[in-house]
């Protein structure tokens, strides 16, 4: 599940470029304030399935009509829309908790009035979707660089990203239902009309606290189990989803 956020900006605001630690810190700070065992826990070690941890959360990157970049700013100049999602309850009611006392987004020195909360419906889950990037997707792996081991960023074409994206929605389900799925297929594709049309100019490389992070804004298509489907809607598609990132829309 999901909340909508539409927030009042007055005049205009001017963000740095990489705003997604912002972000995450509003929603952590959200959680310990209306629960800081929870928040603690969170923070420090999630949820785990096969030696991974996930913290089962995503968000979307502030939307709006008006927007500009200049050099490593983002100038905000129409009303703001942010989707934050997931499939825990404990999570998003603390969060939505602390939002509605609080009626009010903190970004660094803007505070921002909150205009509108709504839960947006649920969509059926179907063995076949195609969604949009409302985040970039980011999938990484560990291959063999100058003869040691570094974590590598999957490109689009990059043949292994498919069963990666399995794989790690795979994990997700186990961390939250303690089980593996039923179903465990599941095919992922970009579309490659799109990048086409866009000559290749699909990725996005974000700094988050000083990593340098690249992911992909793409629209794709799945086919197979639609309880791993939604897991990739709840939680979001790829790694490092509570960092902002792989947060999708049909």
């Amino acid at each position: 599940m999901r909340i909508k956020i539409v927030a009042d900006i007055g005049g205009g605001i001017t963000l740095p470029v990489n705003y997604n630690h912002l972000l995450a810190g509003v929603i952590y700070r959200f959680l310990a304030e209306s629960d800081p065992e929870y928040a603690a826990f969170l923070h420090n070690e999630g949820y785990a399935a096969a030696a991974k941890r996930f913290k089962l959360f995503t968000f979307s990157q502030l939307m709006a009509e008006r927007r500009r970049i200049t050099g490593d700013k983002i100038h905000f100049r129409s009303t703001l829309t942010w989707y934050v999602s997931s499939p825990v309850e404990r999570f998003l009611s603390h969060f939505a908790d602390t939002l509605l006392i609080e009626g009010r987004l903190s970004l660094g020195q803007h505070h921002l009035q909150i205009k509108d909360v709504t839960i947006p419906r649920i969509p059926r889950f179907r063995p076949e979707m195609r969604f949009r990037c409302l985040s970039p997707i980011v999938m990484t792996t560990t291959r063999e660089h100058h003869g040691k081991q570094a974590m590598h960023y999957c490109m689009p074409d990059d043949p292994a990203l498919p069963e990666l994206i399995r794989q790690n929605l795979i994990r997700k389900h186990e961390a939250i239902h303690g089980r593996a799925p039923h179903d465990d297929t599941l095919t992922f594709a970009f579309d490659k009309v799109y990048i086409d049309r866009r000559h290749g100019r699909v990725t996005r490389l974000i700094d988050y606290k000083g990593i340098k992070i690249r992911g992909i804004m793409c629209p794709f298509r799945v086919t197979g189990s639609p309880a791993l489907i939604q897991i990739g809607y709840d939680c979001g598609f790829g790694d490092k989803n509570s960092a902002g990132f792989g947060m999708v829309d049909i």
